[in-house]
């Protein structure tokens, strides 16, 4: 019988083909602000979501400040295999949502809180493809939550951190190859595969902190202004453990419920990066009523923590399993721009370059490492938004992202699979901000 493989059931704490918007499976995209930027935030910190950018930021901020915003993600996913000219993957509509709020504790010290999805998604292909062994639907949900703090050292700069507990619930579907088998020297046949279902949740605890400087002003309310902002900030790694996840079994021949039994768990530990960032803001005005802001981002994502993944099972018999990705680190870059027009109505532009950690390998003397649960490549993306303030207190922010690439033939050693892939994402985004 061909060997188990469950990989699929685990990779949700992080993997999706559906909602990949940066190299691995990372969703920078924390804000509808910051999405119109391409993700460069680091150093502008023009919300509440700078408490997750970047925590020092805050100190930029004054008063009570709240940012909330959800996203619609609309994923197109297409395989081409040696066999099969076009595969679709089914992909559902999935909406993360953010909360930030960020308020003055006294003069020079900042709280706030993050809620947000930094991972998820929801997908499926046919339950009779040719790829039915490695996955044929998974989904996963995640949340962040992170208290913070920060501190004005003095007028140019400020530093700030906070704590990360983060929730991470998954269920995933696949085919097991048992339609055959042989008891006691006698091949025995089903009219169909098993099947595998695999649910779990997930916890982690991490850590962020970050600087920011405003290294040069120059200029008055009442004429040429110019603004020069500088920020760094470190995401630490996520250690996720999943202690007791579910696993069931269905349409397994009698002759294997020993080694797979209609129910059992599981546990993993799985090593999400840490996440490096150094950004750079420009703001200036040339009039009264004219403001323009350019910024950006370089990300630094310490992929090489994720290179590999072991399960084991509470039945005995159901042997454990263990599989190398070998991940490599990886860049980005991000950039954007705005003007602003009465310090009411703005708009916004942006551009990012994202660098995969994924190894596809040297054919035919090196192994390749592209599986349909982790479609990726080298990618950018363009976006843009517009924001109106209503009021003193009142603002709106829209978005609007596009990401788009083609392979060519990639492999899956470890499962003998190879195809062609090309994925869309389109993502809108609506937020609003409250200021007191």
């Amino acid at each position: 019988m061909k060997k188990l493989c469950i990989l699929a059931a685990l990779l949700p704490l992080g993997v999706s083909t559906s909602t990949l918007t940066a190299g691995g499976f990372q969703i920078p995209q924390q804000s509808i602000k910051s999405m119109a930027f391409g993700g460069a935030f680091t150093g502008y910190c023009g919300d509440a979501s700078t408490a997750f950018y970047n925590p020092a930021g805050m100190n930029n901020l004054f008063g009570q400040n709240f940012t909330a915003g959800v996203m619609g993600l609309f994923p197109y996913v297409s395989l081409q295999t040696p066999s099969t000219s076009n595969i679709d993957q089914t992909s559902k509509l999935y909406t993360p949502i953010d909360f930030y709020w960020v308020g003055s504790f006294c003069n020079k010290w900042r709280v706030g809180m993050s809620i947000n999805n930094q991972f998820g998604s929801a997908a499926s292909y046919p339950s009779s493809w040719e790829g039915q062994y490695i996955v044929q639907s998974i989904s996963l949900k995640t949340y962040m939550f992170q208290p913070t703090i920060s501190y004005q050292i003095c007028n140019k700069l400020s530093i700030g951190g906070g704590f990360v507990y983060t929730l991470g619930t998954f269920a995933d579907t696949k085919a097991i190859p048992v339609a055959s088998s042989t008891v006691n020297g006698t091949l025995q046949q089903t009219a169909q595969n098993g099947e595998v279902t695999v649910n779990g949740t997930g916890h982690a605890f991490g850590y962020n902190f970050g600087l920011f400087s405003k290294v040069w002003q120059h200029g008055s309310d009442s004429g040429a202004n110019q603004c020069l902002q500088l920020g760094v900030s470190y995401r630490s790694g996520l250690p996720f453990t999943v202690p007791n996840g579910n696993v069931s079994f269905s349409q397994i021949p009698t002759s294997l419920a020993t080694d797979f039994p209609a129910t059992e768990n599981f546990s993993t530990n799985v090593n999400m990066p840490a996440v490096f960032t150094a950004g750079v803001a420009f703001k200036f005005s040339c009039c009264k009523n004219w403001n323009f802001m350019v910024t950006y981002d370089f990300n630094y994502t310490f992929w090489s923590t994720y290179d590999s993944l072991h399960f084991n099972f509470s039945n005995p018999n159901t042997p454990a399993q263990g599989f190398q990705y070998h991940w490599k680190n990886a860049a980005a870059h991000r950039m954007g721009a705005e003007v602003t027009y009465l310090k009411k109505y703005t708009i916004r532009i942006g551009y990012y370059i994202d660098q995969t950690p994924t190894q596809a390998g040297s054919p035919p003397s090196q192994p390749g490492y592209i599986s349909p649960e982790i479609v990726d490549a080298n990618s950018n993306g363009f976006c843009f938004g517009a924001g109106v303030k209503f009021c003193k207190h009142y603002s709106v922010d829209l978005a609007y992202l596009r990401s788009d690439f083609t392979t060519g033939q990639e492999t899956w050693s470890q499962e003998g699979f190879s195809a062609a892939y090309h994925r869309v994402i389109n993502i809108f985004g609506i937020g609003v901000n409250y200021q007191f």
